[in-house]
């Protein structure tokens, strides 16, 4: 970390007032004052920051994107490794200790800051990039599949974050996964 502690920590304080503000409010309800007097600074304090609650908010969601990309382009690392649900056990557990925000957040749908958007075209493009390197030719279209990935991962991202960790549900996530990649790779659909 580069930045003055100081700074660091206006900056958290101004991050967890807009997220408790959104597990209150509408973001279009919330108001720049609302979110100084939630995090007891001054407004000129947050515009030293932030352009507006725009920028607040598409930083905040550009932060958990880009750390949920890095977890799981990890998973599809450990695919190679044959520790794919030892992977999944490690994005699920991020998850959970940050359960309170994700869930939050992906309930917010603006054009420019979309946390659920921005999770499944990560998890479309990472499926899609890594079927392209393992597959040469298939006969049902990759896009579709890793759009079914995709659809699959956010199901279970939702699930896991209502419901909790489930050792199970990491055991079958992982054989499904393991299950329709290995079929790809055989003869069965090739092109």
């Amino acid at each position: 970390m580069n930045e003055d502690i100081r700074i660091y920590k206006t900056k958290i304080a101004i991050e967890r007032a807009l997220i408790e503000l959104l597990q209150q409010h509408d973001f279009k309800d919330i108001t720049i004052k609302k979110i100084c007097d939630q995090s007891l600074i001054g407004r000129s304090t947050f515009y030293s920051h932030y352009l507006d609650k725009y920028d607040l908010l598409e930083k905040i969601v550009k932060q958990y994107a880009s750390d949920f990309k890095v977890e799981v382009e990890h998973r599809f690392v450990a695919m190679e490794d044959g520790k794919v649900a030892n992977a999944i056990e490690l994005v699920t557990d991020k998850m959970i200790k940050n359960k309170l925000e994700i869930s939050t957040l992906l309930a917010v749908h603006e054009v420019t800051a979309d946390l659920r958007k921005e999770f499944e075209q990560i998890l479309f493009r990472t499926c899609l990039d890594y079927l392209k390197q393992q597959i040469s030719s298939i006969s049902i279209a990759l896009e579709y599949l890793a759009e079914l990935y995709a659809a699959n991962s956010m199901m279970s991202i939702h699930w896991v974050l209502k419901n909790g960790k489930d050792a199970n549900i990491i055991l079958l996530l992982d054989q499904m996964q393991e299950y329709i990649f290995n079929q790809l790779k055989s003869d069965l659909y090739q092109g």
